[in-house]
């Protein structure tokens, strides 16, 4: 017997100790299987037959190349629509629960085991029909307009092409493409494809993108000394990027992907002796993220200035600029995405529309969208300010940024919590790790089917007001 266990044996703290120690672990390993058989059973109700947890697939009559191989394996699921929705918030709740327990304890576990847990995962929610909107439809539309139709997914709606096969599963019919250049780019080929295998295509991306962002959050974590179990949890277990961001196949892990290799190539960079290719890259990457998705341009400058060689970050940044303007200008005819569109668009939760009824503008007005825009601004200068003046400051100052471009964005959807959760898990800051868990109540109350009933219980119908009907109006406008 060795010594350590003769005094482990004697000793009542040492034995209470280990004890915790083990509760810990069982802890870990239960919270990581309930989210994979939590997330199994959901996908698995939306596979048996039309209902509400999956409007695309009802909508497309339930296809079997939409629903997948999963179907028909819940014969006793019940049929009734209430159920279904009280059942559906269980499951958020129980996954929210999971999320937080396994974030606190999976780091006294192999890292393998969390890893394997979100590879089960990923896998899971790939052979789920789509269970939120239908914007992969929306992606693969606009694809197809410019690939082959030979129109401007940026200057022509997409009502203008209603003979196409994805038209009836799209509902962006009156919006020309929010999408950045890079993005559209990437859906053209996928567009030439048939129908059912484009579908799958872009979901295996999205699994990957996933994987992808995920392996470098992993990475990053010991380099900036933060545990990699935890990081990985805290990113792949929530339960909005389990149900609507994988489960409706968005495109955030493809953009998040492009960001955090960027983050990555920027901290590689900061390596004594490595080469200046590395900051380069950081440049180019982030440019390349925005050019997925335009909101992320404010990330730009806190790589650059993140960056140890911040002038080569420069030349990298500017050179993707460059390349993406000619992009703009030989490919969409200097069309732009229609982000000012978008803007205008408002859901009940977000948080310009909610303090814009509080306020008494009556929801998102123009003036509280110049507010908005103001805010954000100054949150990315002083984030500058801060990343110029102390470089290990990067993570933390990305995440802030991030955090108030969600708050500050009128059309907000739940999803987008994946923009600060890297961040959170990465910075050494606690209040971004508690930012981001209020931030997925408050998303996730926006997500669920009976917030609408909820928020009227509380007298907050900023439907009522003149603002909140045109706001209204304009959003069902641009959806028909």
């Amino acid at each position: 017997m060795t010594t350590q266990a003769i005094s482990v044996g004697r000793d009542p703290r040492a034995i209470a100790a280990l004890t915790g120690r083990w509760a810990v672990r069982l802890v870990g390993v239960a919270s990581l299987a309930a989210s994979v058989g939590l997330s199994l059973w959901l996908v698995l109700a939306a596979t048996e037959r039309r209902s509400i947890l999956s409007g695309p697939a009802k909508h497309a009559h339930f296809a079997g190349w939409i629903v997948g191989p999963l179907a028909h394996r819940l014969p006793g699921l019940s049929s009734d629509p209430a159920r279904l929705r009280h059942d559906l918030v269980v499951v958020l709740i129980a996954l929210l629960a999971c999320w937080l327990v396994a974030s606190l304890c999976v780091d006294r576990l192999p890292v393998a085991w969390t890893a394997g847990a979100l590879g089960l995962v990923g896998v899971v929610f790939l052979l789920s029909p789509p269970l939120s909107l239908t914007d992969l439809f929306n992606y693969l539309h606009y694809g197809r307009m410019g690939a082959v139709q030979g129109l401007d997914p940026y200057s022509v709606l997409p009502v203008r092409s209603p003979h196409d096969a994805w038209y009836a599963l799209s509902n962006w019919h009156h919006l020309p493409s929010p999408y950045g250049p890079l993005f559209t780019l990437i859906t053209y080929p996928l567009a030439l494809l048939p129908l059912h295998t484009a579908y799958w295509a872009w979901k295996a991306i999205v699994m990957l993108s996933e994987f992808g962002m995920l392996a470098l959050v992993w990475w990053l974590a010991p380099q900036v000394g933060r545990s990699p179990q935890r990081a990985l949890a805290f990113v792949g277990l929530n339960p909005l990027v389990l149900v609507y961001g994988l489960g409706g196949a968005h495109n955030e892990p493809l953009v998040m992907l492009a960001v955090m290799a960027g983050v990555a190539l920027a901290v590689r960079g900061a390596v004594p002796g490595t080469r200046r290719g590395w900051s380069v890259g950081a440049g180019v990457t982030i440019i390349g993220a925005a050019a997925l998705k335009l909101s992320m341009v404010v990330l730009a400058p806190l790589i650059v200035l993140g960056s140890e060689r911040r002038r080569a970050a420069a030349v990298g940044a500017a050179v993707a600029g460059v390349a993406t303007l000619a992009t703009i200008g030989l490919v969409f005819h200097g069309h732009l995405p229609a982000i000012s569109l978008q803007e205008r668009l408002t859901t009940p939760l977000s948080v310009p529309q909610f303090f814009g009824w509080l306020a008494g503008q009556g929801g998102q007005s123009a003036l509280v969208r110049t507010i908005c825009h103001v805010v954000l601004a100054l949150t990315v200068a002083g984030a500058c300010v801060a990343v110029l003046l102390r470089r290990s400051l990067m993570i933390g100052a990305c995440g802030a940024v991030m955090l108030v471009a969600v708050l500050t964005l009128g059309w907000t959807m739940p999803w987008y919590v994946l923009w600060v959760l890297p961040f959170a898990a990465l910075a050494r800051t606690r209040w971004l790790t508690a930012a981001c868990i209020v931030l997925t109540l408050w998303l996730g109350l926006g997500a669920i089917p009976q917030m609408p009933d909820i928020i009227h219980h509380f007298g907050y119908v900023p439907g009522h007001t003149a603002i909140g009907r045109a706001n209204h109006l304009l959003t069902e406008r641009t959806v028909k």
